[in-house]
């Protein structure tokens, strides 16, 4: 079973991002930002996949007809939150006003000195989570699969060069063996719920009342490690700013993870798909998911 996400950045793309990055850092933030329009534009344009899939979302979202400024919109919504990755891994969050909701969850989890699964999604920005934890003296690592992003890790590397040691590789032998260690060392281990990656297996849910489907390797993974999971969403609101939420996810059932009837983990990634779609009502142009998200 193949990941259902869009191909990553070609080598053109890639310069492109690596020149708005060096602009933007070295002349300023009002160059980049006045870079986003018109290459915002550009993939509306030209990108016909990513506009029907922005328009197939935002007709379910806000129960009406897109227009292209809608279309416009969610593009440069999501180019802004990836140039402000740039700025939150150079600056930390000195640059952002962040409004900051359930962090208690967060310092209570840390009080109890146990590691969890923060769970998060292609929903806003996942990167202020870096520096929030830095200002909060917890110790995060993201798990991902570098090699679909080996190329554009590389930029975030030049940008920061601690980057790859806040990382644990997906679908390596050693991938549980890195996050058991770290969470047992009181660690969060970061990742995002809503894509498959490689061979996870899918399980169906609604979402917005359609058939979706959600891949199960989070759930086995904190039923493995035996940690709590956390819900993590940062929604861009404006400029520099942006809300962050931090809520417990459903408990994670008891018992083994490869003997876990479907009913059980269909219910608790039903519960994990309702709140994506309540953060996504509360800030529709954060969905970053550019493709058929519905499609099976």
């Amino acid at each position: 079973m193949t990941e259902k996400a869009e191909s990553p950045p070609d080598r053109g793309s890639l310069l492109l991002i690596r020149i708005i990055v060096f602009l933007s850092l070295r002349i300023g933030r009002p160059l980049g930002r006045a870079l986003l329009y018109p290459i915002s534009l550009y993939f509306l344009a030209f990108a016909p996949s990513a506009r029907r899939a922005s328009s197939e979302y935002l007709t379910i979202v806000l129960q009406r007809r897109p227009g292209w400024l809608d279309v416009f919109r969610h593009l440069h919504v999501h180019a802004s939150v990836l140039l402000d990755r740039f700025f939150v891994l150079a600056r930390g969050s000195r640059d952002f006003d962040l409004e900051i909701h359930g962090l208690d969850v967060i310092e209570e989890q840390k009080h109890r000195q146990q590691g969890c699964i923060l769970l998060g999604a292609h929903l806003g920005s996942f990167d202020v989570l870096r520096c929030l934890a830095a200002e909060h003296k917890v110790a995060v690592k993201a798990m991902m699969d570098v090699d679909v992003s080996r190329k554009f890790n590389r930029i975030l590397e030049s940008v920061d060069p601690t980057f790859s040691e806040s990382v644990i590789a997906l679908g390596t032998p050693t991938s549980l063996i890195a996050a058991g260690q770290f969470v047992r060392r009181g660690g969060f281990v970061a990742l995002l719920g809503d894509r498959a990656i490689r061979d996870d297996k899918l399980v169906e849910i609604s979402f917005f009342g359609r058939a979706a489907w959600l891949p199960v390797g989070p759930l086995m993974l904190a039923m493995t490690l035996k940690v709590p999971v956390i819900l993590f969403v940062g929604l861009r609101q404006r400029d520099r700013g942006y809300s962050i939420h931090f809520e417990r996810c459903a408990e994670t059932p008891a018992g083994a993870a490869r003997a876990l009837p479907e009913a059980d983990v269909r219910k608790w990634l039903q519960a994990y798909a309702d709140r994506l779609e309540y953060y996504c009502r509360l800030s529709p142009y954060n969905w970053f998911n550019f493709y058929d998200f519905w499609a099976h």
